[in-house]
């Protein structure tokens, strides 16, 4: 008799579709944000004016083809592979494409992101929703101080209690300025404002950020007509408040000597390594073509690899990406190229950026050959033996 339960077998640098359980799904969409703690994965806002009729629910719309963003909060569950959308909406904004998204502990943070047409309309609002909740009622912080203008296409962080803003634009001018917000005292101020002098680099949206101590490293992005080389990288320190234009090295490493091309709405994640902060780049577009691609960036020497046997399926833009504390980094959404048109998914990706601890593989696997684990009460889970931060990620103890 042949068991038609199928191996789990651990595939690490390898780029997987993630098999979703259950009957609700994100729609295909672009222009949507994505952050992850290890217990869920979330999605906010997105944009698809192509949307066939009769996947809208017309009893509660999130979306209409008046106004084709989606006013929505998803999760994911990590470990059941079930998404879950988010309702009782207070203070959705209707500006919901290329937001800026992270996480915060156990805050979501939102911020800035245009609504259709592209430009008309910028916010500058920073919206938080505490993760756990049953309800998307977002809450608008009630700051002061010198706000960033409204605008879309930045990157935001969180560095040593403060939320900082890079870069963007309003549809029609560029920039690549730095804002900070205390989280303690909810007052915003100016870092740098670029005024055009030499060094400064040039102004830019869908660009990426890694951070490294009190240095910032933008990564590409572009304007509506450029996109921007990888293989300078300008450094922002925050003792100093300068900007460095650094020189990447391409990578030598097979018969050919390769770089990576110029883009603009890519995605890009950080994980800490044994040697030091690594960068993965994935996908994006020159403005022409779109690539499937995905490029490790070593901090320390700056030093890019091409991963060879890690690459999208399908080229991809205007997606977005999140990675686990262990390091396994999740791709959602966003426009694949087709013969005759530009096609947006709502297909998940995952891949493993490095080697886990031995209990990570064995927590995938077990979600693997039980995908219903969540139906398990936390007491029996305990007494089987389960650790308790897995239980968590079945059965988070929200507080």
């Amino acid at each position: 008799m042949t068991s038609q339960r199928k191996d789990y077998v651990f595939e690490p640098f390898k780029v997987t579709e993630v098999k979703c359980r259950g009957f609700d799904f994100p729609r295909p969409r672009s222009g949507h944000r994505i952050a992850c703690d290890d217990v869920n994965l979330y999605c906010f806002g997105g944009y698809n004016p192509f949307l066939p009729l009769a996947n809208i629910d017309l009893v509660n719309p999130t979306w209409t083809s008046a106004r084709p963003l989606f006013k929505e909060l998803w999760s994911f569950s990590i470990a059941t592979r079930k998404w879950k959308l988010h309702k009782g909406y207070v203070n959705m904004p209707d500006e919901l494409a290329s937001n800026a998204m992270c996480i915060n502990g156990r805050y979501l943070m939102i911020f800035g992101g245009t609504g259709a047409p592209f430009g008309n309309r910028c916010s500058n609002d920073v919206i938080v929703w505490r993760t756990g909740s049953k309800e998307a009622k977002l809450q608008i912080l009630d700051v002061t101080g010198n706000r960033p203008p409204g605008q879309y296409g930045q990157s935001v962080l969180c560095h040593d209690g403060g939320f900082y803003a890079i870069g963007g634009t309003n549809g029609f001018a560029y920039n690549c300025d730095i804002f900070r917000l205390d989280l303690r005292t909810l007052v915003w101020e100016p870092i740098f404002v670029g005024t055009g002098q030499e060094g400064e680099p040039l102004g830019r949206y869908r660009h990426e950020i890694a951070q490294v101590g009190d240095n910032f490293y933008v990564i590409g992005g572009g304007t509506g007509d450029l996109a921007f080389e990888l293989m300078e990288i300008p450094v922002f320190n925050l003792t100093t408040k300068s900007w460095t234009i650094l020189s990447a090295k391409p990578d030598d490493s097979m018969t050919n000597t390769i770089a990576p091309l110029p883009r603009k709405c890519h995605s890009a994640v950080q994980i800490d390594s044994p040697n030091g902060v690594q960068v993965f780049v994935a996908g994006g577009s020159d403005g022409q073509a779109v690539f499937e691609d995905i490029w490790r960036l070593d901090i320390a020497d700056l030093q890019w690899t091409l991963m060879k046997k890690t690459q999208l399926p399908h080229p991809l833009y205007f997606h977005s990406s999140t990675v686990t504390s262990s390091g396994c980094m999740y791709i959602f959404g966003g426009i694949e190229p087709k013969e005759d048109a530009n096609c947006r998914n709502n297909i998940l990706y995952k891949v493993w950026l490095c080697i886990p601890k031995l209990s990570e593989i064995c927590w995938e696997a077990l979600t693997s050959f039980h995908p219903n684990l969540d139906q398990v009460d936390r007491n029996t889970l305990l007494n089987t033996g389960v650790p308790l931060h897995f239980v968590n990620r079945l059965h988070p103890d929200w507080k």
